[in-house]
């Protein structure tokens, strides 16, 4: 639709302004006028509007009509200019039309004129625009023809197109002048077109203008310089105007059945073409499923891998919306998919995400992406759908993730110090129980040496780095080591060190060392237990040779009182031989309590020391005459049948060191103050200070020869000990021979 006219109309009569104005607009929808009362008012609208058509009285004060006209030819030489006069004469008009008037009207009385006057309006406009619209079209001609990459060109339609003419790049796109070409010395039919693509591209061009279509078509050229180049060409038949010469008609007779003359277009493709078979080459000789698509997603192209896959003809799928294609039929999540793929892509964004696919003959995860393409304005004209086969991927996903969940369930045991090293040692990780051990972050650790973190005391750091340089080879390493102490102390461990080899060759070469495990278990407490077996162990011994040593006197005993009875015949001595058979059978009770419970000293009780101490002399049984002084007020807390051994040990310790066979012994309440306990004192030769530290080790004796086992004073030792006692041996205060201090608190 056309725009409105806008008339611009200079009168120095407002009232008259006003009237015309409204006539003109009621003749026409077309015209909207603006009114002006001078030259100079007109000129200033003129100058500030977009006027299409001038319409001026000639009479008006200061500058008239003609004066009007002269000065806008000036500056606008075909804008219709109409003089609508009341006062019109030859002169007038002569001088008018002289100064390039568009027309020249006389007032007249009613309202006719006004019609005449808007249709003349209306004419003058209508060619003023055509005119301004061919020159706008011809340099627009002219601009496209002088910037086309490629030539405009009219032939005639005959074997060989000779030209009538060629425009534009010619030369640069054939090697050829135009001239040569125009002048019939070449023609573009045999001279131009490759040899091979002649035939068809002269069957391409009659088809199409056999049914009055223009044609497009892509071939080869050969240039001046042997050159093959590709060219796209779009043109139409035209046929002869009346108006062409009688040259040209007479020549068309000759002709007979071809259309006389084509026009058209011809580019250079070649670089597209070249970009074209690289694509092409790219996406046929790919696995990956490629394609293009409309905006909307209709599929204009797909690649065999894709086409393979489903097992379709490209013909089945073109002109399919993606998502209603065979691959997108294995899910409404997939569908869906699809359709937000093209939706995002087509608002400019590329989309990607994961998807199962169905095939012919299996099924596909895919990494699925959409691209967008854009134009030189930024406007999307096409989608590259593209997608991977992820399948054999994902499942190795999968089996890493199940493999990871299983090295981080061994990798993170509560119960293992671990840690992963590079062949050269550095730290790559250390699980949380390994950073339990020492006050460090993780990421303190990781990049630093092994040797040197603070796992390791410096005079260990060198056997870590013959550790790892072994491991590095191939070696796996067992080690032991104490490591710094923590608040609970050092801990021991026991660990290896292991190398990760990755696999090796199809030749069976081993693989390379890619890692190094290090893993350890804290024993500190396994060998506090085993320290404590030991010492257990050690105990044991110790209780057995006491044990053996205490049964050996009642043996002894029973066996002198049984001869003594047989010699004399004597009861008493069968009667003393019974007791000490019962101790034996006492010892031998003792002994398996011990063995069972673990402890020498298990329940205790309070005893009245006198007691106790005469039970022990008819143990001893001392072969002599014994004095024992004991006082009644002494009691002691104490297993029974141990404290009866340590008295036993005292008395038979005394009766061994004593010349003759009288002994004297005496028992007392310890009088050191704030301590309790009890003396025993003997009239023996004593003990002599330098061997009082030595006294109680086993094997000990300061009898002389071979006749003291050292068994006795140890066995002393040991039930005191085992009763959380303490005894010193110090000169007697009363007797002269030795003094023992047995301190019970």
């Amino acid at each position: 639709m056309d725009p409105p006219i806008q008339v611009l109309h200079v009168d120095d009569d407002p009232a008259f302004l006003e009237m015309a104005a409204t006539f003109l607009e009621r003749e026409s929808d077309a015209i909207e006028v603006v009114t002006a009362t001078s030259v100079s008012e007109g000129h200033a609208v003129f100058d500030e509007r977009s006027i299409d058509c001038i319409v001026s009285d000639h009479d008006m004060p200061g500058r008239n009509g003609i004066e009007f006209l002269e000065s806008v030819r000036a500056s606008s030489p075909e804008v219709p200019f109409i003089l609508f006069t009341g006062k019109g004469s030859e002169s007038v008009a002569s001088e008018a039309v002289s100064a390039g008037v568009t027309d020249y009207l006389q007032k007249e009385s009613g309202t006719d004129q006004y019609t005449i006057l808007a249709n003349r309006i209306e004419n003058a406009v209508d060619r003023y625009r055509a005119r301004r619209s061919a020159r706008a079209q011809q340099r627009r001609l002219e601009t496209l023809v002088d910037n086309v990459p490629g030539v405009v060109y009219r032939c005639r339609n005959e074997p060989g197109w000779p030209m009538e003419s060629i425009e534009g790049e010619c030369e640069s796109l054939t090697g050829y002048p135009a001239d040569r070409i125009e002048s019939g010395d070449l023609t573009w039919g045999h001279d131009v077109v490759h040899p091979a693509d002649r035939e068809d591209v002269w069957e391409t061009v009659q088809t199409s203008i056999a049914v009055d279509e223009p044609f497009e078509e892509t071939y080869r050229i050969r240039t001046a310089a042997g050159e093959t180049r590709w060219v796209w060409e779009r043109g139409r038949g035209v046929s002869i105007d009346s108006e062409v010469d009688e040259v040209t008609v007479a020549h068309e007779a000759e002709i007979g059945d071809y259309a006389a003359v084509l026009e058209g277009f011809i580019t250079d493709i070649t670089e597209s073409k070249r970009r074209e078979r690289r694509f092409e080459a790219i996406v046929e000789n790919t696995s990956q499923f490629t394609g293009l698509l409309d905006p909307d997603g209709t599929i204009i192209e797909a690649n065999e891998s894709a086409l393979a896959f489903a097992d379709v003809d490209r013909a089945d799928v073109l002109g399919t919306p993606l998502w209603e294609g065979p691959w997108f039929t294995e899910s409404d999540r997939a569908r869906r998919i699809a359709r937000e793929a093209v939706d995002t892509a087509r608002d400019g964004n590329p989309y990607h995400a994961e998807v199962a696919i169905s095939g012919a003959d299996e099924s596909a995860i895919i990494d699925f992406t959409v691209h967008p393409v854009t134009d030189a304005d930024g406007e999307v004209t096409l989608l590259i759908p593209e997608s991977r086969d992820i399948t054999a991927l994902k499942e190795r996903e999968r089996e890493l993730r199940r493999f990871r969940r299983r090295f981080e369930a061994v990798f993170d045991d509560p119960a293992v110090l671990v840690g992963l090293l590079a062949p050269d040692g550095t730290v790559r990780s250390v699980n949380s129980t390994a950073l339990g051990y020492v006050e460090v972050d993780h990421e303190d650790l990781v990049g630093e040496p092994f040797p040197e973190t603070p796992w390791w005391p410096e005079d260990r750091r060198e056997d870590v780095r013959e550790w790892v340089t072994a491991a590095a080879a191939g070696e796996y390493v067992e080690f032991d080591a104490v490591h710094a102490a923590t608040d609970d102390g050092p801990f021991t461990v026991e660990g290896t060190f292991r190398p990760v080899v990755s696999e090796g060759d199809a030749n069976h070469t081993d693989g390379d060392v890619t890692g190094i495990v290090v893993s350890a278990k804290d024993v500190t407490e396994r060998r506090q237990r085993e320290r404590e077996l030991k010492h257990h162990a050690e105990r044991f011994d110790e209780f057995a040779s006491v044990v053996s040593h205490d049964l050996q006197s009642p043996i002894t005993a029973a066996q002198g009182r049984l001869e003594l009875a047989l010699e004399t015949g004597d009861l008493e001595h069968v009667e003393r031989a019974a007791d000490a058979i019962d101790r034996v059978d006492a010892l031998r009770t003792d002994l398996a309590e011990t063995l069972q419970t673990g402890e020498i000293v298990s329940e205790t009780e309070t005893i009245p020391l006198a007691d106790a101490v005469e039970d022990a002399v008819t143990a001893v049984d001392p072969p002599g005459s014994m004095t024992v002084d004991v006082p009644d007020s002494v009691d002691v807390k104490a297993d029974p049948d141990a404290f009866a051994r340590l008295l036993e040990n005292l008395l038979r310790n005394s009766i061994e060191h004593t010349d003759g066979d009288d002994v004297t012994v005496r028992f007392d309440r310890l009088r050191e103050e704030g301590a309790t306990g009890f003396v025993y004192e003997d009239d023996g030769p004593g003990i002599d200070p330098a061997d009082r530290d030595r006294v109680f080790s086993p094997g000990f004796s300061t009898k002389d020869g071979d006749s003291g086992s050292g068994m006795g004073m140890m066995s002393v030792q040991q039930i005191v000990t085992a009763h959380d006692w303490s005894i010193r041996i110090a000169d007697a205060d009363v007797l002269d021979g030795a003094r023992f201090e047995i301190r019970t608190d």
